[in-house]
């Protein structure tokens, strides 16, 4: 039996009701998860019985109406294509110079060179080696 989701309708009061009714549910045997949201939706994801869920809930002295069954809905991983395409660098700009030439290094005329500059506020000489 695969995985369903059942989503219930549970009359509940107060987060002490809630943690009852989830733990009324959570007892039993193949239930992966249990939720509750604030209007008192109970979500049940695993390989339980909706009967036995309602029954027990039943029992525990809640209202339960049963809203939904289904499979579980499995998270989708598949992005849109445009968007991968979109994030894709040209074929050619792997690496190739033909649309992307080099940047050509900064080259001074004379290399080694020291410029002294004259610094009227300082104390001194700033001099810069090229």
């Amino acid at each position: 039996m695969p995985d369903s989701k059942i989503v219930l309708k549970v009359d509940v009061l107060g987060d002490g009701c809630k943690a009852k009714a989830m733990s009324t549910v959570a007892n039993f045997q193949g239930v992966k998860s249990v939720a509750v949201d604030g209007e008192g939706t109970l979500t049940v994801v695993g390989e339980v019985d909706v009967v036995r869920v309602a029954k027990a809930l039943r029992k525990a002295r809640f209202e339960a109406r049963v809203l939904s069954v289904g499979p579980e809905k499995q998270p989708d991983n598949k992005k849109p294509a445009a968007a991968e395409e979109a994030k894709k660098p040209p074929p050619c700009c792997a690496g190739c110079s033909a649309c992307c030439p080099p940047v050509p290094a900064y080259a001074h005329p004379f290399p080694g060179a020291v410029v002294c500059y004259e610094e009227q506020a300082a104390a001194g000489n700033v001099c810069v080696i090229l």
